[in-house]
C-alpha cells in the first residue's frame, strides 16, 4: 500500500481575529495605491533538487500578514488575512475565493501554515499560536519577512517540516528464510502542543501517551509522523512478524523500545532504525538521523 501524507490546514476566520484593535496604520492607507501581492510554496529548496521541490497540487495553506516587526503574539494581522489558499500544478498558492490580495505600499511579515494535506481542517489559532496539534499531520511552516511592497509582488514561502518522522525497517536474520511483519503498535508523543507563527517551532512533548497506536506497515517497513519529544530515553513498541524457516512457519510477538538518542525526537528531523528479526530476539542495526527534506513520505499514517 501506498500513502501519501499531506496535509491542511484551514484556520477559520471566527477563530483568528484580525481586527485592527491595535492601530496598525496598514489598515487604512486609502490615499496610497494598492499593490497586487501573489503567491508560491516550495518545500526544503536548500536541499531538493528543482524538479521536486516544489508543493504538489491541492496542498492547502493559511497564509497571514503582518507589518514588518510586529509580534503575531500581540499584534493584529493584516485584516484582509487570514487567506486560505490551494497550491496549483505549478506550486503557486491561489487564493480559494478567487479574490485578489491587494495591499498598501509597505513593509510587511508573511507566516503560512499547513498540514500538507488536500483536507480541510480546523484549528485553534490565537496570540500567535496554533493550538491542539495532534499525532499523524505533518505540519508545514514557512516565513518571509521584511517583505517591500511598491509594485505587484510574487512572495516565496519556502516551507519546512515541523513534526517528526519515525521509519522502522526490519530484515530476515540467520535461520529465517521469510520474514512478514504483520503489526506494530507504537507510543507516541502525548498530543496538544503548540505551534509558535513567529519562529514554527513546536513545543516538544516531555511524556508519552498511555495509549499505543497501531502504524501501517509495507513490505516490512513502517513510517509514521509524531510531535517532537525530548526528555525521554526510549520508545515502547509491539511487534508481530510471521517467520518461515522451510516449511515451517510461526507467528511471533516481540515487545522492544527504540533508543532515543539524546533523549529527544526533533522537529524536521527523519530517524531511520534498521531491525534485524531473529527467531526468539530482535537486533538494532543502524539508526540514521537526518533532516527530513522530503516533500513527503509514501506509506505514512497514524491509525487509531
Amino acid at each position: 500500500m501506498k500513502f501519501q501524507i499531506t496535509a491542511i490546514l484551514i484556520l477559520s476566520l471566527s477563530v483568528i481575529s484580525c481586527i485592527d484593535e491595535d492601530g496598525c496604520d496598514c489598515c487604512d492607507k486609502e490615499s496610497e495605491k494598492m499593490k497586487s501581492v501573489s503567491f508560491k510554496g516550495v518545500v526544503n529548496s536548500d536541499n531538493a533538487v528543482k524538479s521536486s521541490m516544489t508543493i504538489p497540487s491541492g496542498i492547502r495553506a493559511v497564509i497571514i500578514a503582518y507589518e514588518s516587526g510586529d509580534n503575531p503574539a500581540s499584534k493584529s494581522c493584516y485584516p484582509a488575512t487570514p487567506l486560505k489558499v490551494v497550491s496549483d500544478q505549478y506550486g503557486n498558492l491561489l487564493i480559494e475565493n478567487e479574490t485578489p490580495l491587494l495591499m498598501p505600499v509597505g513593509n510587511y511579515d508573511f507566516y503560512a501554515i499547513s498540514l500538507n494535506s488536500d483536507n480541510q481542517e480546523k484549528f485553534e489559532f490565537e496570540s500567535g499560536k496554533l493550538k491542539g496539534l495532534i499525532n499523524g499531520t505533518d505540519y508545514l511552516w514557512a516565513t518571509k519577512k521584511e517583505v517591500v511592497i511598491n509594485n505587484t509582488t510574487n512572495v516565496t514561502f519556502d516551507f519546512r517540516h515541523k513534526a517528526v518522522a519515525i521509519e522502522l525497517d526490519f530484515f530476515a536474520g540467520n535461520g529465517i528464510d521469510s520474514l512478514s511483519v504483520t503489526s506494530i503498535l507504537a507510543s507516541m508523543s502525548i498530543e496538544g502542543g503548540e505551534l509558535l507563527l513567529s519562529s514554527g517551532e513546536i513545543t516538544p512533548s516531555i511524556a508519552l501517551s498511555s495509549r499505543m497506536e497501531r502504524v501501517e506497515i509495507f513490505k516490512n517497513t513502517c513510517r509514521w509522523i509524531m510531535l517532537p519529544l525530548s526528555g525521554v530515553r526510549e520508545l515502547p513498541l509491539k511487534i508481530e512478524a510471521y517467520l518461515r524457516t522451510g516449511d515451517r512457519g510461526e507467528l511471533k510477538r516481540f515487545v522492544t523500545s527504540l533508543p532515543i538518542e539524546n533523549r529527544k525526537y526533533t522537529a524536521g528531523t527523519l530517524y531511520k532504525y534498521l531491525i534485524q528479526v531473529e527467531a526468539e530476539s530482535l537486533s538494532l542495526g543502524n539508526t540514521a538521523v537526518t533532516e527530513w527534506t522530503g516533500i513527503c513520505l509514501d506509506n505514512m499514517i497514524v491509525n487509531e
